[in-house]
């Protein structure tokens, strides 16, 4: 059982301190809790995607060149075809042993560990590396996404355990634990290695977008049990990560790792710093290796004992100095004999081979490495605007000295130094060469307030974030004035193209059923067809008057049956009035009310009848006008003068994954086009008809308008001129690629 002696979880409801016994019952209550909650929502969000996870797999099959991962695509449909219910309960009762297991061994502090062997001398299969090699992507994946409820997690769960911080690897709620139940049900199942990890990651794509939701459900709910409801901004997260520096045996302590131990402020609650600062440590047993193979110009500093101590306020110092321009050889302690350029593309990579990065703190330098290669990543972007690299670069110490200061910088989506990286990149799109010079001297003056304002406080970075929002929303606010007349008549013109098909399904879907008078039929086709038109030209299919049309029919229809109870005589006589003023105004509205006199005389008789019970009357009365007059024809729209983008697309099937994709945009999409001389234009999504029809595109100025039919953007994009840019902001993607880079193989020591 759970051993629980001093408990830090806050009291249940309003009751005072309870017995060991009752707290241990209520623990392991809270803990199933948490256990079902998660397998339950996790199985039930993948049960809701299979349908899709099987159009993705035949998507791949489809365009796959390569045999061997056809048949993967095959065998996967096949399985989730056919074994999916045994899959999910097999899945589920792996993870359950699992956490089961975790929970009773983290219960039994005094209960001896499991000897490890030392991995240097561990003798690992290449299956079982490649199996572990795909849980650790899959995992860091997750992990990445749902950084900061895990975390939360992370601490709730030790509070709980009244225990020290749990690791990933002991936290049973962690992703790495589902994915090893999900090995453990696939392999169960006969599935081979390969096909295992491959619906591994089928299933990770399915459920990585609800899954950050899933973890921050689980902890609202230990929070609404009284566990940890507000987690402190200090603690075990520095303590880990302090001490996964000082405690590796890969380099000797010297006075620079003594003083990264004591020197900066504390660190918060950063997870994915946390875990680049771990993935960049060598493991225990490794040599250090030099930075061009490590990765990391830590590993060298630390190596080198003989270095001079270099306390984090001087660093800070000479930042400062450093941000606001160049400095001459030997201007500022530390900095060294060569150039130093802080507004150059690679400023951070050259700060690294200084003398006073070597000589910082040993958390600092890790600090500097890891920005040096988030601007790696974010000057590799291909989506990053030419006209505003240059300016980014500027803005490298400003940023550097952000996150000395905050490490919270890494995992905070919303810091000010990342929106303002995001806002400048993404202010950057779309914009023509008449924009340019407006659009720079805004850049580069924010820029310049950046550099001759920031010490250590990022207010002065927030200030420069609402004035950027503020210059994009009145250029927003001016394309939308500017494309309001476009779009209106685009949408009009669709719906001109479009009127004939609704309308005649509308009103097929009536006159065929059965026993609907001739009568009704020659009006309906003939006369309300007409109205029904020029309603949907008008207005649509969403909006009430169409409805009221549609209901008219119907309505028209029922009257003229025999009415027998006495309900629908009453709902008759009080339908009636409303019937006939309906169809008279809708057909004056055209100028055809007169046309169709004789047709209501005729309804008339028809409506005593059916009001007395009667069926038909013998004989019909010609009720149509000899001569129906049509409605004066909508003017036409005349379509934007830019050309589309070269190339003739033929017709695309309804489940082409690009056409599904263009049916997926949504306004304020970025694409890049390219024509057949080589020329690029990104424009913006402006609009999108309401058929997904039709998508306008526009620069930023609502201006250089060009719109293509959904079948022809769709083949654009297969045929590679046309390039839908990444939604995510700029300092997100680099953040992910930096991720992916420390944890590949190749970055690995020994590798």
């Amino acid at each position: 059982m759970i051993k629980q002696p001093n408990s830090n979880v806050i009291p249940f409801g309003a009751r005072e301190a309870s017995s060991p016994d009752v707290r241990r019952a209520e623990t392991v209550s809270i803990l199933e809790t948490c256990r079902e909650r998660l397998i339950d929502t996790v199985l039930a969000v993948f049960t809701r995607h299979v349908g899709r996870a099987n159009d993705e797999l035949f998507d791949m099959m489809d365009q796959a060149v390569d045999q061997g991962l056809r048949q993967l695509c095959f065998d996967a449909v096949s399985l989730l075809a056919n074994r999916t219910p045994l899959l999910l309960q097999r899945f589920r009762a792996a993870y359950v042993e699992r956490f089961n297991e975790a929970i009773e061994c983290l219960g039994r502090p005094d209960a001896p560990m499991p000897t490890r062997v030392p991995e240097e001398l561990k003798l690992v299969d290449e299956e079982d590396f490649e199996v572990d090699l795909a849980l650790s992507k899959l995992t860091t994946r997750a992990s990445f996404n749902c950084a900061q409820p895990l975390l939360a997690l992370d601490r709730r769960l030790a509070v709980l355990l009244n225990g020290a911080r749990i690791t990933p690897e002991d936290n049973p709620l962690h992703p790495i634990t589902l994915y090893r139940a999900l090995f453990q049900a696939l392999t169960s199942l006969d599935a081979s290695r390969e096909l295992a990890i491959f619906l591994m990651q089928v299933f990770e794509r399915q459920t990585s977008a609800e899954l950050p939701e899933i973890y921050n459900e689980i902890n609202r709910y230990l929070i609404e049990s009284g566990i940890l409801p507000k987690i402190p901004l200090s603690g075990p997260q520095t303590t880990a990560v302090q001490s996964n520096l000082a405690g590796s045996t890969s380099a000797p302590r010297g006075p620079a790792t003594d003083t990264a131990m004591s020197s900066g402020p504390p660190l918060p609650p950063a997870d994915i710093f946390a875990r680049l600062v771990s993935l960049l440590q060598p493991p225990p047993g490794y040599p250090v290796l030099p930075p061009t193979v490590a990765g990391s110009a830590v590993s060298a500093a630390v190596a080198d004992s003989t270095l001079t101590p270099f306390e984090h306020e001087r660093l800070m110092q000479t930042l400062s100095s450093l941000q606001r321009g160049p400095l001459i050889p030997g201007a500022a302690p530390g900095l060294g004999m060569a150039p130093l350029d802080p507004w150059a593309s690679n400023a951070i990579a050259q700060l690294r081979a200084t003398p006073m990065a070597k000589g910082s703190p040993r958390l600092d330098a890790m600090t500097i490495d890891i920005v040096a290669m988030l601007f790696e990543a974010i000057f590799d972007d291909p989506d990053l605007p030419a006209a505003v690299r240059a300016e980014i670069a500027k803005l490298q110490i400003p940023v550097l000295k952000v996150a000395l200061l905050d490490k919270g910088f890494f995992s905070d989506r919303q810091h000010p130094a990342r929106r303002l990286l995001d806002l400048i990149a993404q202010a950057g799109l779309g914009r023509g060469e008449d924009e340019q010079p407006r659009f720079l001297d805004m850049i580069r003056s924010v820029v310049t307030s950046v550099i001759e304002g920031f010490e250590s406080d990022i207010g002065i970075l927030a200030e420069q974030v609402q004035r950027l929002e503020a210059f994009l929303a009145e250029e927003e606010t001016q394309s939308r004035d500017r494309a309001v007349g476009l779009v209106a008549g685009l949408a009009r013109r669709e719906r001109q193209d479009l009127a004939a098909t609704h309308v005649a399904a509308e009103v097929q879907r009536r006159v065929t059923r059965p026993g609907v008078p001739g009568l009704i039929v020659e009006f309906l086709e003939r006369g309300w067809s007409q109205v029904l038109s020029e309603i949907f030209v008008r207005q649509g299919p969403t909006d009430a008057e169409w409805t009221q049309a549609i209901q008219l029919m119907d309505d028209l229809i029922w009257s003229l049956e025999p009415k027998i109870h006495p309900a629908d005589r009453e709902r008759f006589i009080g339908l009636l009035p409303r019937l006939i003023q309906g169809l008279r105004s809708g057909l004056a509205r055209l100028g055809q009310e007169a046309a169709w006199s004789e047709f209501f005389n005729v309804l008339i008789q028809r409506h005593v009848a059916a009001l007395r019970g009667e069926g038909a009357v013998t004989s019909e009365v010609a009720s149509s006008p000899s001569s129906t007059a049509r409605p004066t024809p909508e003017p036409t729209v005349t379509p934007p003068s830019r050309p589309t983008p070269p190339g003739r697309p033929g017709t695309l099937p309804d489940d082409d994954p690009h056409l599904k994709l263009v049916r997926a945009l949504e306004p304020g999409a970025w694409i890049e086009f390219q024509t057949e001389r080589g020329t690029r234009h990104t424009l913006r999504l402006n609009w999108v008809s309401e058929f997904k029809g039709v998508y306008l595109f526009t620069n930023r100025q609502g201006e250089n308008a060009m719109t293509l039919a959904a079948a022809s953007l769709a083949a654009h994009l297969r045929k590679g001129t046309a390039r839908l840019l990444s939604q995510n902001p700029l300092t997100e993607r680099a953040v992910t690629r930096l991720m992916e880079r420390v944890q590949s193989p190749v970055a690995a020591p020994g590798a």
